[in-house]
Protein backbone atom coordinates (compact mmCIF):
# COMPACT_ATOMS: atom_id res chain seq x y z
CA UNK A 1 0.00 0.00 0.00
CA UNK A 2 1.43 3.61 -1.07
CA UNK A 3 0.75 6.69 0.67
CA UNK A 4 1.80 10.13 0.46
CA UNK A 5 2.70 12.68 2.76
CA UNK A 6 3.36 16.05 0.76
CA UNK A 7 3.35 19.72 1.54
CA UNK A 8 0.47 21.90 -0.16
CA UNK A 9 0.92 25.79 -1.55
CA UNK A 10 0.11 26.57 1.53
CA UNK A 11 2.78 24.74 3.44
CA UNK A 12 0.51 22.32 5.02
CA UNK A 13 0.62 18.64 5.17
CA UNK A 14 -1.46 16.71 3.18
CA UNK A 15 -1.89 12.64 3.79
CA UNK A 16 -3.32 11.02 0.71
CA UNK A 17 -3.28 7.92 -1.89
CA UNK A 18 -3.44 8.06 -5.81
CA UNK A 19 -7.10 6.55 -6.33
CA UNK A 20 -9.92 9.07 -6.40
CA UNK A 21 -12.19 10.12 -3.68
CA UNK A 22 -15.44 7.45 -3.01
CA UNK A 23 -18.46 7.95 -0.30
CA UNK A 24 -18.48 5.00 2.64
CA UNK A 25 -19.87 2.17 1.39
CA UNK A 26 -23.13 1.66 3.52
CA UNK A 27 -26.20 -1.25 2.66
CA UNK A 28 -29.21 0.31 4.12
CA UNK A 29 -32.66 -0.74 2.33
CA UNK A 30 -34.75 2.12 3.57
CA UNK A 31 -35.04 5.94 2.82
CA UNK A 32 -32.77 5.16 -0.29
CA UNK A 33 -33.99 8.25 -1.71
CA UNK A 34 -32.22 10.13 0.64
CA UNK A 35 -29.38 7.80 1.15
CA UNK A 36 -28.44 8.83 -2.36
CA UNK A 37 -29.29 12.65 -1.93
CA UNK A 38 -26.42 12.49 0.99
CA UNK A 39 -24.00 10.61 -0.76
CA UNK A 40 -23.84 13.57 -3.10
CA UNK A 41 -23.32 16.21 -0.89
CA UNK A 42 -21.00 14.40 0.79
CA UNK A 43 -18.80 13.91 -2.61
CA UNK A 44 -19.13 18.00 -3.15
CA UNK A 45 -16.44 18.04 -0.09
CA UNK A 46 -13.16 18.97 -0.69
CA UNK A 47 -10.91 16.58 -2.26
CA UNK A 48 -8.41 17.24 0.02
CA UNK A 49 -10.45 16.22 2.86
CA UNK A 50 -12.16 13.25 1.38
CA UNK A 51 -9.08 11.49 -0.12
CA UNK A 52 -7.33 11.83 3.45
CA UNK A 53 -10.37 10.29 5.13
CA UNK A 54 -10.29 7.49 2.68
CA UNK A 55 -6.27 7.21 2.41
CA UNK A 56 -6.48 6.71 6.52
CA UNK A 57 -9.61 4.36 6.14
CA UNK A 58 -7.86 2.39 3.77
CA UNK A 59 -5.20 1.74 6.77
CA UNK A 60 -7.73 -0.95 7.92
CA UNK A 61 -7.18 -3.40 5.49
CA UNK A 62 -3.66 -3.09 5.95
CA UNK A 63 -2.53 -6.41 8.55
CA UNK A 64 1.44 -6.07 8.00
CA UNK A 65 3.95 -3.54 7.42
CA UNK A 66 6.05 -1.59 6.33
CA UNK A 67 3.43 1.03 5.12
CA UNK A 68 4.73 2.81 2.24
CA UNK A 69 4.94 7.00 2.55
CA UNK A 70 5.78 8.86 -0.06
CA UNK A 71 7.50 12.26 0.27
CA UNK A 72 9.69 14.92 -0.84
CA UNK A 73 12.59 13.73 0.98
CA UNK A 74 13.51 17.25 1.61
CA UNK A 75 13.75 16.48 5.43
CA UNK A 76 15.78 13.84 6.50
CA UNK A 77 14.31 10.57 7.69
CA UNK A 78 14.31 11.68 11.23
CA UNK A 79 12.18 14.78 10.84
CA UNK A 80 9.80 13.76 8.09
CA UNK A 81 9.06 10.92 10.95
CA UNK A 82 8.89 13.11 13.66
CA UNK A 83 6.68 15.38 11.18
CA UNK A 84 4.40 12.55 10.45
CA UNK A 85 3.88 11.30 13.82
CA UNK A 86 2.97 14.15 14.91
CA UNK A 87 0.28 14.70 12.07
CA UNK A 88 -1.05 11.25 12.73
CA UNK A 89 -2.00 12.13 16.68
CA UNK A 90 -3.46 15.60 15.76
CA UNK A 91 -5.59 14.19 13.35
CA UNK A 92 -6.78 11.48 15.65
CA UNK A 93 -7.54 13.78 18.21
CA UNK A 94 -9.35 16.29 15.73
CA UNK A 95 -11.44 13.19 14.67
CA UNK A 96 -12.13 12.35 18.12
CA UNK A 97 -13.61 15.87 18.75
CA UNK A 98 -15.44 15.77 15.17
CA UNK A 99 -17.60 12.44 16.00
CA UNK A 100 -18.01 13.67 19.78
CA UNK A 101 -19.67 16.60 18.05
CA UNK A 102 -21.57 15.06 15.37
CA UNK A 103 -22.75 12.59 17.98
CA UNK A 104 -24.85 15.84 19.73
CA UNK A 105 -26.01 17.07 16.62
CA UNK A 106 -27.47 13.53 15.23
CA UNK A 107 -30.71 13.99 17.68
CA UNK A 108 -31.45 17.23 16.16
CA UNK A 109 -30.89 15.93 12.72
CA UNK A 110 -33.07 13.08 13.19
CA UNK A 111 -36.18 15.68 13.91
CA UNK A 112 -35.46 16.90 10.54
CA UNK A 113 -37.51 14.05 9.31
CA UNK A 114 -40.64 15.43 10.51
CA UNK A 115 -40.72 17.62 7.95
CA UNK A 116 -41.75 16.88 4.18
CA UNK A 117 -39.76 15.13 2.36
CA UNK A 118 -36.51 12.62 2.74
CA UNK A 119 -34.42 13.02 5.42
CA UNK A 120 -31.13 14.33 3.89
CA UNK A 121 -29.64 16.40 6.92
CA UNK A 122 -29.71 13.20 8.92
CA UNK A 123 -28.14 10.86 6.52
CA UNK A 124 -25.43 13.00 5.21
CA UNK A 125 -24.44 13.63 8.99
CA UNK A 126 -24.78 9.81 9.81
CA UNK A 127 -22.42 9.05 6.54
CA UNK A 128 -20.13 11.87 7.48
CA UNK A 129 -19.93 9.66 11.03
CA UNK A 130 -19.04 6.68 9.44
CA UNK A 131 -16.36 8.32 7.25
CA UNK A 132 -14.64 10.11 10.26
CA UNK A 133 -15.08 6.67 12.16
CA UNK A 134 -13.38 4.67 9.86
CA UNK A 135 -10.13 7.45 9.38
CA UNK A 136 -10.13 7.36 13.26
CA UNK A 137 -9.84 3.54 13.07
CA UNK A 138 -7.68 4.00 10.17
CA UNK A 139 -5.41 6.47 12.61
CA UNK A 140 -4.97 3.99 15.00
CA UNK A 141 -3.97 0.94 12.38
CA UNK A 142 -1.02 3.28 11.34
CA UNK A 143 0.29 4.38 14.31
CA UNK A 144 1.11 0.54 15.25
CA UNK A 145 2.05 -0.44 11.52
CA UNK A 146 5.70 0.20 10.68
CA UNK A 147 6.51 2.67 8.33
CA UNK A 148 8.54 3.24 5.36
CA UNK A 149 9.69 6.76 4.29
CA UNK A 150 10.39 6.84 0.35
CA UNK A 151 12.02 10.18 -1.02
CA UNK A 152 10.50 11.57 -4.33
CA UNK A 153 11.86 13.86 -6.85
CA UNK A 154 8.88 15.08 -8.47
CA UNK A 155 7.64 16.10 -4.87
CA UNK A 156 10.70 17.68 -4.05
CA UNK A 157 10.32 20.09 -6.88
CA UNK A 158 7.19 20.81 -5.88
CA UNK A 159 7.91 21.76 -2.30
CA UNK A 160 10.35 23.79 -3.53
CA UNK A 161 8.15 25.41 -6.13
CA UNK A 162 5.60 25.93 -3.07
CA UNK A 163 8.59 27.65 -0.78
CA UNK A 164 10.04 29.81 -3.42
CA UNK A 165 6.59 31.02 -4.44
CA UNK A 166 6.62 30.11 -8.29
CA UNK A 167 3.18 29.24 -9.22
CA UNK A 168 3.73 30.12 -12.46
CA UNK A 169 5.33 26.06 -12.29
CA UNK A 170 2.47 24.46 -10.20
CA UNK A 171 0.41 23.84 -13.34
CA UNK A 172 3.51 21.80 -14.79
CA UNK A 173 4.63 20.46 -11.91
CA UNK A 174 0.94 18.98 -10.63
CA UNK A 175 0.36 17.67 -14.01
CA UNK A 176 3.67 16.02 -13.78
CA UNK A 177 2.69 14.53 -10.53
CA UNK A 178 -0.67 13.18 -11.86
CA UNK A 179 0.88 11.27 -14.72
CA UNK A 180 3.85 9.79 -12.65
CA UNK A 181 1.95 8.66 -9.85
CA UNK A 182 -1.25 8.45 -11.40
CA UNK A 183 -3.02 10.59 -8.85
CA UNK A 184 -6.05 11.69 -9.68
CA UNK A 185 -6.58 15.55 -9.21
CA UNK A 186 -3.76 15.94 -7.66
CA UNK A 187 -4.28 19.87 -8.25
CA UNK A 188 -7.57 19.38 -6.29
CA UNK A 189 -5.25 18.30 -3.05
CA UNK A 190 -2.16 20.09 -2.96
CA UNK A 191 -3.31 23.71 -4.79
CA UNK A 192 -5.38 25.96 -2.48
CA UNK A 193 -6.99 28.16 -4.16
CA UNK A 194 -6.08 31.86 -4.93
CA UNK A 195 -8.26 35.31 -4.86
CA UNK A 196 -7.91 38.27 -7.36
CA UNK A 197 -6.29 38.36 -10.69
CA UNK A 198 -3.95 35.31 -9.25
CA UNK A 199 -6.14 32.89 -9.45
CA UNK A 200 -7.86 33.98 -13.04
CA UNK A 201 -4.78 33.34 -14.18
CA UNK A 202 -4.14 30.10 -12.54
CA UNK A 203 -8.07 29.16 -13.41
CA UNK A 204 -6.90 29.51 -17.45
CA UNK A 205 -3.94 27.15 -17.15
CA UNK A 206 -4.14 23.85 -19.00
CA UNK A 207 -4.25 22.08 -15.50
Amino acid sequence: MTLFFVRDSKHRYRFFMAEAAAPPSVRMSWARRALEVAKEKLMLLPQRILRQEQALAKALKETTGPLRIVHSGLLDQVHIRRKFRLFLHKQRSSHLLLMTGETLLLPFAALSGLLPGPNVAFYSLALIMILHRRAWRGLRRILHLEWEFQPDKLFAEWEEAVEAGRREDFPGILKKIEQVHGINKANKILFRKLKGQNQKKLNNSPL
